[in-house]
């Protein structure tokens, strides 16, 4: 038996068989990955991926579309005025009011929303009647809400201020109320999770997420290095896949 060293031709393609299937493996997962969110991007207006959307908390909670803290409201006859995280809601539904809320209490046959600086009035509904702000109200902030002998009292840095049933003029009361309202924490699972849903305005479009994966935004900064990854990866295998084309076993020459 020889024990001459093998030629140059078999040495590489030697040397380039594990390589070859080394770096197949590597390239297999994230290339079948790329193809196959690449394909239903593709579809994505076919399949009308726009339109459907992912609500699923750990979802919008990898996305930061959910809300800090606890959501915490109060209760108006049939009505519930929530704020969880900076956003406050009539129900389910977002109300177009800035600051703190304080709370809520019956205005007539109307509810008005209260908070540290506006205060939203609205009807039986839920349809906003008006909105005062710093402009129309006594001054600022508003600290406390109660309700006495059907009238709204606006607690601010004044004292306490009762106000007409015209919300015009607000008179100073010096007797304080016996319960200023207090907020109290959401229980209730169905009406956090609705909240939730409100709160993140829906969802995620579904061809958001797949355009996501398809681009290893999950991976944040290290992406960029993924795909430089497959791409040395997918030159490097097609190198030693024509090496191996190309160098014939030395048996057959």
């Amino acid at each position: 038996m020889s024990d001459s060293p093998l030629p140059t031709a078999a040495r590489k393609k030697r040397l380039s068989r594990p390589w070859h299937r080394v770096l197949g493996l590597l390239t297999a997962l994230p290339l079948v990955w790329v193809m196959l969110t690449g394909a239903v991007l593709n579809h994505s207006m076919d399949w009308k991926l726009d339109r459907r959307e992912f609500n699923h908390p750990w979802i919008l909670a990898a996305y930061g579309m959910t809300p800090e803290g606890d959501p915490v409201g109060v209760a108006v006859g049939r009505h519930r005025i929530t704020e969880w995280d900076g956003q406050i809601f009539l129900n389910t539904s977002a109300l177009d009011i800035t600051g703190s809320l304080v709370g809520a209490v019956a205005d007539g046959d109307g509810i008005a929303v209260v908070t540290s600086d506006a205060v939203l009035r609205l009807d039986a509904e839920g349809n906003t009647v008006e909105s005062l702000d710093q402009v129309s109200l006594p001054s600022l902030p508003i600290n406390a809400v109660a309700s006495a002998d059907g009238s709204v009292m606006l607690r601010t840095p004044d004292g306490w201020r009762t106000a007409d049933s015209e919300w015009l003029e607000f008179h100073p009361s010096s007797q304080e109320p016996a319960a200023p309202q207090a907020l109290s924490p959401i229980e209730d699972d169905v009406l956090r999770t609705s909240l939730l849903t409100a709160w993140s305005q829906g969802g995620l479009p579904v061809s958001r997420i797949v355009l996501d994966l398809h681009a290893a935004r999950f991976l944040g900064p290290l992406a960029k290095y993924f795909y430089d990854f497959v791409v040395i990866c997918t030159l490097w295998l097609c190198l030693t896949g024509l090496v191996l084309f190309f160098r014939q076993p030395r048996r057959n020459r």
